[in-house]
């Protein structure tokens, strides 16, 4: 029960930090260059744009929470209560420091200075592109790994790893791609100066890609081991009991002497590994242990394999 209310508890820790980390980079590093590098702050930074061009004021995080709320309902619709639940805290989060952010003047003169004043040169839109995205990509990251989403168009990535079994690497570039293309179109359109930010946008949402795949997607990686040991029972129990993983017993034969033989078969995931080799090696340092990677694990205590579509008759 505690290791429950931890792990709870870790997990709502890890969506509140990465949102706060995504918020940041998106309105510090992006917004004040219009580097479009997709996502909800993509979208906000193209209708932020045409507000500008027309007169208006600074909307950016009234669309960034008008957008969030959307987003939020269409998960709720597809994806499912609880995980709406969890997006709803980080919605939450990420939109009151989006406008935390956006609204304080420390962090506008921060967002300047990174800009580098009124007119930003060629290096500052890189720089800017780069470490936007190293932000947006780990805080996106950090919230995958707490079981939840940032919300905005991060709900669209894992609608299609539901139902499409796409990796959120691909499903990421996939969709702020798009809305890449779109800004480019849109913004160039009307200030053919801003290529440079637009195209800057991209390597951002690159880099972003490339954090998500570091940081989430490597970090969901499981493992097989199979041990033979004469001392099975107590490894049994740690798998069981420390682990909380389930395990299987095969009864096997030696093919040299004949000798019957016990494998432990047990399932687990990437941040048990070391604490399984670690055991084995204190009660077992002969154990004989294969260590197999997999790239995918459904049933009890890993993700389900509920079918989406129905068997045709």
């Amino acid at each position: 029960m505690y290791s429950k209310k931890l792990h709870l508890v870790w997990s709502y820790l890890c969506v509140a930090i990465g949102s706060m980390i995504l918020a940041f980079g998106a309105v510090v590093f992006l917004s004040k260059l219009e580097l479009v590098s997709g996502g909800v702050s993509g979208i906000a930074i193209i209708i932020q744009h045409f507000v500008t061009l027309n007169g208006g004021g600074n909307v950016y995080d009234y669309v960034v929470a008008a957008l969030m709320v959307f987003f939020w309902v269409l998960g709720l619709i597809f994806i499912g209560w609880k995980f709406s639940v969890r997006t709803l805290f980080s919605t939450l989060v990420y939109t009151g420091f989006t406008f935390l952010f956006n609204r304080v003047d420390f962090f506008n003169t921060l967002a300047m200075n990174f800009a580098g004043g009124e007119t930003p040169v060629v290096g500052n839109c890189i720089l800017c592109g780069v470490f936007g995205g190293v932000f947006v990509g780990g805080g996106v990251a950090l919230t995958f790994l707490g079981g939840g989403s940032s919300g905005g168009v991060d709900v669209i990535q894992m609608i299609l790893r539901k139902y499409c079994h796409i990796k959120e690497s691909i499903s990421s570039f996939i969709v702020d791609g798009t809305i890449v293309v779109v800004g480019m179109l849109c913004m160039c359109i009307t200030k053919p100066e801003l290529l440079t930010p637009a195209l800057c946008g991209i390597l951002s949402s690159f880099v972003a890609a490339v954090l998500i795949e570091i940081v989430y997607i490597r970090n969901q990686t499981s493992y097989q081991v199979d041990i033979i040991s004469d001392h099975w029972k107590e490894i049994n129990e740690f798998a069981q009991k420390v682990l909380d993983r389930g395990t299987t017993i095969i009864k096997a034969e030696g093919g040299y002497k004949g000798d019957e033989r016990i494998i432990l078969r047990v399932v687990f995931d990437k941040s048990q590994y070391e604490k399984l080799k670690e055991f084995i090696a204190v009660v077992d340092p002969k154990a004989f242990i294969t260590f197999t990677q997999t790239n995918a694990v459904y049933g009890e205590g890993f993700d389900s394999n509920k079918n989406t579509k129905k068997p045709k008759k």
